[in-house]
């Protein structure tokens, strides 16, 4: 297992991603709940709903416009653009901050912070959904062998019904990209990209069966 470094390590923090940690979780196994309701017994209403993007840097973001994507594309929610929801909030994105205390087995985890419903809740008075997908990157790592070297992302997130601010998901998942002899030509961001784009639609296909909302 080689961690990122470098330049590269500098390039992704500074243009793409923000890098708190630097593991392979997929060696020990990672919990993959791209889409776990709270409570199996409750069903979710098909209605408005938007991705927030838990922060604005670009992985973040970019991991928020592929759910976007994919609902838009596949699902009969009523889903509003990352375009729509920046005209609606102005200082869109805007950091909300997740907890680093989660139990590494909690598959229901509410990811935010107690402190950021504030501003989860001024968020949707301006947005006026029915639902809050707000979505983070957590981590990313690489592992090198004499084959190439495979990327991880390792996306985390909550859904959250309104009125009541009650968390109604989560999400806990990862996916990877691996090089191939194009790596040469291809920088270390365009398989994260890759596995994020992966890591984006398992959570819309999990999304799509559990709401019973495909189009």
């Amino acid at each position: 297992m080689t961690k990122i470094t470098g330049n590269t390590l500098q390039r992704m923090a500074k243009n793409l991603f923000y890098i708190p940690l630097l593991f392979a979780l997929a060696a020990c196994g990672p919990i993959n709940k791209p889409f776990n309701p709270l409570d199996s017994k409750k069903a979710i209403k098909t209605s408005s709903i938007a991705v927030i993007s838990g922060s604005h840097r670009q992985g973040d973001m970019q991991l928020a416009a592929f759910v976007t994507k994919g609902l838009t594309e596949r699902s009969t929610f009523h889903v509003l653009s990352q375009d729509d929801i920046e005209k609606r909030v102005p200082d869109y994105p805007t950091v909300i901050e997740f907890r680093d205390d989660v139990k590494s087995d909690d598959e229901k985890a509410i990811w935010f912070k107690p402190s950021e419903k504030a501003k989860l809740n001024a968020m949707q008075a301006k947005l006026k959904v029915d639902y809050l997908f707000v979505v983070w990157n957590q981590e990313i790592s690489v592992i090198t062998n004499r084959n190439g070297s495979t990327y991880y992302v390792y996306p985390i997130g909550n859904m959250i019904e309104y009125p009541g601010t009650k968390v109604v998901a989560s999400t806990r998942t990862y996916d990877h990209s691996s090089t191939s002899i194009l790596a040469l030509f291809r920088s270390a961001d365009y398989y994260i990209v890759d596995a994020m784009k992966g890591a984006s639609e398992n959570i819309v296909d999990e999304f799509l069966d559990v709401t019973k909302s495909k189009k």
